[in-house]
């Protein structure tokens, strides 16, 4: 007689899966191929299944006895992108004027920063092992070691009971404070104090390819920007009017942060 086999199909959160009935009582012939379809409930959408294969529908040859289980998650996760700022290479500010243009005016303590560890956690929720480093409307990157980051914050839907909204950033990459080899030299600023207008001069600048250099006032408004000539160092003039200023220089390997004062 032909080799017959049974292969059994589970749902996970209360889903209409393909209907297996008639083939769980009669099981089904050894080579023979079939065609799962996973359908969720509403607020929720098909993730995998449980050996990892993401098609759907799918199909499988039945070679062996086997146990498949359909993965589902809320159809809200990240369903929106929460607005936020780099600003000087020094923090990330959540920019609220555009989220209260998008509806939303979330309280600082409902706005969380994580550091990703391992796999980016599901922002719905769960038993994820990213950690939460901070809650606020800002992250300085003072203290912070490299890796990946976002912040992320709730808020309840008025169209659902069963999902919420979720706002997360995209995930920044935050490296350690200047090159990331043994290029050179750390980077320096020559000199920190000057006159208005004076020569200033950057030193231990990479010299495997060019760096963008933006100098901001300490509102983070953009004053200067150019790109280096792939050399140890750069020049160029102080600012014509007293105060504190921020040169930001930036390649592939490099992100540092220099700050000087005009007298």
């Amino acid at each position: 007689m032909p080799k017959r086999l049974i292969i059994l199909f589970l749902s996970v959160l209360s889903v209409s899966l393909l209907r297996a009935d008639e083939w769980m009582q009669a099981g089904l012939h050894c080579g023979q191929i079939v065609v799962l379809t996973a359908t969720p409930e509403p607020d929720y959408r098909f993730d995998s299944w449980s050996d990892g294969n993401t098609d759907n529908p799918r199909r499988v040859e039945v070679t062996k006895a086997m146990e498949l289980q359909a993965l589902f998650v809320s159809a809200c996760e990240a369903q929106y992108t929460l607005p936020v700022d780099y600003l000087f290479s020094q923090m990330y500010v959540l920019n609220r004027n555009r989220l209260k243009d998008m509806g939303y005016a979330p309280l600082a303590s409902e706005v969380r920063w994580y550091r990703v560890t391992g796999d980016i956690d599901n922002v719905v929720g769960g038993t994820g092992d990213d950690v939460l480093v901070a809650t606020g409307y800002y992250l300085s990157r003072d203290g912070l070691p490299g890796g990946q980051y976002y912040a992320q914050c709730n808020f309840p839907n008025p169209e659902s009971e069963t999902c919420d909204i979720v706002l997360r950033s995209p995930v920044y990459r935050i490296s350690l404070t200047g090159l990331t080899d043994a290029e050179g030299a750390s980077l320096h600023l020559v000199p920190t104090v000057s006159d208005k207008g004076q020569t200033l001069t950057l030193i231990g600048m990479p010299v495997t390819e060019s760096a963008t250099v933006s100098v901001f006032d300490m509102s983070g408004r953009l004053l200067w920007r150019s790109q280096s000539d792939a050399t140890d160092t750069m020049t160029f003039a102080a600012q014509a009017a007293a105060g504190c200023y921020l040169v930001h220089v930036k390649t592939s390997r490099l992100d540092q942060t220099l700050l000087y004062i005009v007298r």
